[in-house]
């Protein structure tokens, strides 16, 4: 029953929220319904998420990720994207979101994370692991081309890093 809450939840998180700002009226039942969906899911999940600060959900995301629960992480992960979009977490977010999907073996899912940490913040310390990574999901989908696209790069744009070395024992593989 827990799980089916959990997934509830979950899937409640993933749907959309559509605001028109076209009259106060249509603002106010937004408001309503965002009230109502926050009521749900505190009923479902007995927590109430829209409470923690990005801190704790980060925590709460990691410790979900250690444990494999996908639906926890993703309900968090969420969470912490849609309510702290600039947070200092939110690039490790969608980093360990992106080795979840890998430990699950869904690649291009885990592609689609890791690329999003490349494009949203550019300027994180996680870009140049995502990178690496991205490269390491396209070889396990034997996308030799696309593996080595993204080991040039990493080689190329941040050479002496950890993930560099590690790129060029790759590449010497892969040829």
């Amino acid at each position: 029953m827990k799980q089916l809450r959990l997934f509830a939840a979950t899937v409640f998180l993933s749907l959309p929220l559509v605001v028109n700002a076209k009259s106060n009226n249509t603002s106010h039942k937004a408001s309503y319904k965002e009230i109502k969906e926050q009521q749900l899911l505190v009923e479902l999940t007995g927590k109430d998420i829209s409470k923690e600060s990005d801190m704790n959900l980060y925590a709460e995301m990691v410790s979900a990720y250690e444990a494999d629960d996908e639906i926890a992480f993703k309900s968090r992960m969420q969470s912490l994207l849609s309510r702290f979009p600039s947070s200092s977490y939110a690039d490790n977010a969608l980093y360990l979101a992106g080795r979840l999907a890998v430990n699950h073996n869904n690649y291009p899912e885990a592609i689609r994370y890791f690329g999003r940490v490349e494009k949203e913040y550019p300027k994180s310390d996680k870009v140049t692991a995502a990178t690496f990574a991205k490269a390491m999901t396209y070889k396990k989908m034997n996308l030799g081309e696309f593996a080595k696209r993204s080991l040039v790069e990493v080689r190329a744009k941040y050479p002496g890093s950890p993930e560099s070395f590690r790129a060029n024992a790759e590449l010497k593989m892969l040829n």
